[in-house]
């Protein structure tokens, strides 16, 4: 198998043999969990509130994605993680972004759109702590761990507090600066790979009291 993930794959067994996009499309595949009696209000009421203009988007009974430039996915995502936020409500998403997988197609994307995020201006000003766990899996290199160890010092140098848990990172500090991070990680490997996939769950108000 060619080491570019994006070229397609040559196993003519499998079901996505032939296929995967050389188009610069990045995608974020997550759920949202308000532990409240009015989650359904409080998903669907931020879904309606976020711009996805920016994005190609799609809801189903397990997830929603979104899919075009980095920029306006990871936009999409943050918006909607802090129009779902409610003082004291315990929160979650879990999600992985992504690029360059050889079982992607050259559909299903926005990538016409420039200029600034749509979302930008309309939660810059709301602020939380957030905490984050996350696993980057940099395909298609020997050298992954070389660039694990680089978004790890990102971490450090952001104020990040990054810590090692088994079989993730743990991170934390404002839903801006954790999320702002997790796009960083995501150019750097679009830069670095061929294919990468960076999955995280972040929370915020846990009832859990730590030592």
């Amino acid at each position: 198998m060619e080491n570019n993930c994006c070229s397609g794959c040559s196993r003519p067994d499998l079901p996505w043999a032939g296929r995967g996009t050389s188009l610069p499309i990045s995608g974020c595949r997550f759920s949202l969990y308000p532990m409240c009696d009015q989650f359904v209000d409080q998903i669907l009421g931020s879904l309606e509130k976020t711009d996805t203009s920016a994005v190609w988007s799609e809801s189903d009974a397990l997830s929603t994605v979104y899919r075009g430039k980095l920029e306006y996915v990871a936009d999409a995502v943050k918006a909607l993680f802090i129009n779902a936020y409610r003082d004291g409500i315990h929160m979650a998403i879990e999600g992985q972004f992504s690029k360059g997988c050889p079982g992607d197609t050259d559909g299903d994307s926005v990538l016409e759109r420039e200029g600034e995020a749509p979302n930008r201006e309309l939660v810059k000003d709301i602020h939380f702590p957030v905490h984050c766990k996350l696993s980057l899996y940099p395909m298609g290199t020997g050298e992954y761990i070389d660039e694990i160890a680089k978004v790890w010092y990102m971490a450090e140098d952001r104020g990040l507090q990054p810590k090692t848990i088994h079989y993730a990172t743990r991170i934390e500090g404002d839903v801006h600066e954790v999320m702002d991070y997790l796009e960083s990680v995501c150019e750097l490997m679009e830069k670095s790979v061929s294919h990468y996939i960076l999955h995280f769950t972040m929370n915020c108000n846990s009832p859990t009291v730590e030592e």
